[in-house]
């Protein structure tokens, strides 16, 4: 296991050593997915690593760890695609791309509201029902808000920065009071990225070290957070004993999402029943296919076996391991669900897309890559600690909803210069 644990550990420290020494480089996939990894996956490691927890399937979680870190580097370095980039070099209207950005959030609110209205046991767990609907609604105020931040910047117009604080309620009521850490995620993101693109402003090299360093500590006390915030959340954040709760990760019986992906690799192993790709698609059908309207017979028919595989049933079934309540699988986990150690390509594919993504936020016109870059950043993240099969589903729904506003946002007399893509991809 030494073997796989110390060049991961060597492979996060390079390229999060890199962004310290040029942290204009935290914005780009391979920096910013390494600190992630440092801020997540790290800590759980060692913990499994120090008591040698999962034996053989450790190691094949710990070369998953390597496989899918080197494929968020490797599948960055090919050059961008004129094409892409082409289709992304969109002139927008600043006004008219605000109005879009008010849509967004006016719409968002509507079905956060409309959520909020429903009988507590529809919203326990919101992945059901009407509440369904709601919740892929209600998610548009966090485009909406980012557009209506990034034109405030760019326009520094009042009613723009008033639509912006009024946009950014959501999202810091999910983090307050819920201690919800995607909406917390984007919603930084899309302050700090915004500046970026906009001023040339990137965060400060102590900014960058404290930022991961915080989020170690902090991620493992948010399930206490959650506990009690809702009521008060400055006295839950007063009782939080950030160092307890992360010395916890080293307990052997302690939840660990690490330890949950090294028990589905072994339950895919034991068993081998890959899904070769069918979790992809399956999540997709999930997302996009509206059982209250079209039925859930129809919608089953449309999944590749019937039916989406719930991990923490097969894990059950296979090893007899239930996975806690409220934790997750990791992408490691799930990708090698799929594909054994090749799921760590997915990776390779989400890398080639930012990096193109990357390419086309330089662009003269290149205000939608840049917000479409903004909202796919968290996908990327949530595929590492959550599961890879999320990523697709919030990519297209961020690309689907930003082409329309910029297709009404649009500058229809301006011609796009397609040699200079062309440029920026070589």
């Amino acid at each position: 296991m030494f073997l796989y644990f110390i060049p991961f550990v060597v492979a996060c420290v390079l390229l999060f050593g890199a962004a310290v020494v040029r942290p204009r480089l935290i914005y780009e996939f391979p920096y910013f997915m390494a600190g992630t990894f440092i801020a997540f996956i790290l800590p759980q490691a060692y913990a499994l690593y120090k008591d040698q927890w999962g034996g053989l399937y450790l190691e094949s979680t710990l070369l998953m760890c390597c496989l899918c870190l080197a494929a968020c580097w490797f599948g960055y370095l090919p050059r961008a695609h004129a094409g892409f980039l082409q289709k992304l070099n969109v002139p927008v209207s600043t006004s008219r791309f605000f109005h879009g950005g008010i849509a967004l959030v006016l719409v968002g609110y509507y079905f956060t509201y409309k959520f909020g209205t429903l009988p507590e046991e529809d919203t326990a767990s919101g992945l059901t029902g009407i509440g369904t609907i709601y919740l892929f609604f209600g998610g548009l105020i966090y485009p909406g808000f980012a557009i209506c931040f990034y034109c405030a910047l760019k326009s520094r117009s009042l009613f723009a920065w008033a639509m912006s604080v009024i946009a950014a309620w959501v999202p810091l009521q999910a983090a307050v009071f819920y201690g919800r850490r995607e909406p917390t995620a984007l919603f930084l993101i899309s302050l700090g990225m915004s500046l970026f693109f906009l001023k040339g402003k990137h965060a400060p090299r102590l900014v960058v070290i404290a930022v991961v360093i915080g989020a170690i500590f902090i991620i493992p006390a948010v399930g206490e957070y959650r506990k009690t915030a809702a009521q008060d959340p400055l006295e839950a954040w007063k009782q939080l004993d950030v160092v307890q709760q992360f010395n916890e990760y080293f307990d052997v019986n302690a939840v660990s999402e690490v330890k949950n992906a090294t028990v589905l690799i072994a339950a895919t192993r034991e068993s081998g029943t890959y899904q070769w790709g069918a979790g992809y698609w399956n999540r997709l059908v999930f997302r996009f296919v509206p059982a209250q309207f079209l039925g859930e017979r129809f919608k089953n028919s449309l999944m590749i076996g019937g039916e989406e595989r719930d991990l923490g049933d097969f894990v059950e079934g296979e090893v007899g391991y239930r996975v806690p309540p409220g934790s997750t699988v990791t992408g490691l986990g799930d990708s090698f669900n799929q594909f054994d150690y090749f799921g760590s390509l997915f990776f390779a594919a989400m890398a080639y897309l930012f990096k193109n993504l990357w390419t086309a936020t330089k662009q003269p016109n290149g205000t939608v890559a840049q917000i479409l870059y903004i909202q796919t950043t968290t996908s990327a993240m949530r595929a590492l600690t959550h599961q890879t099969v999320d990523f697709l589903p919030g990519f297209i729904y961020s690309a689907l909803f930003i082409s329309l506003i910029a297709w009404y946002a649009r500058e229809r007399n301006i011609a796009v210069d397609p040699s200079m893509s062309v440029a920026l991809a070589h």
